[in-house]
């Protein structure tokens, strides 16, 4: 899947995905994960679009709340080792 086809299907997804399209998106699309800071100390996981107009999606979890970490380490582990994503932009905002 070309970027542009991935930043497509991403933007009609909508701002919700979800562990297994997450780990399919992640196989063919190594680019663009990032880690942000939420509200209570906590942090979360996403992919960012290319494209006129970037948007962000984040990951969510099967209740369809934000998946979120105690800590950038442990957003990272996750990372490595549930999408094999190696490197995340880490935003501190």
């Amino acid at each position: 899947m070309a970027q542009d086809d991935i930043s497509y299907w991403l933007v009609k997804r909508g701002q919700n995905v979800g562990l297994e399209a997450a780990k399919k998106l992640a196989a063919q699309s190594r680019l663009g994960w990032y880690i942000a800071p939420r509200i209570g100390k906590k942090y979360s996981v996403g992919k960012i679009t290319a494209g006129e107009k970037s948007k962000r999606q984040f990951l969510m979890d099967d209740a369809g709340k934000v998946l979120t970490f105690d800590s950038v380490e442990d957003a990272r582990k996750f990372l490595r080792e549930e999408l094999n994503i190696s490197v995340a932009q880490v935003f501190e905002i």
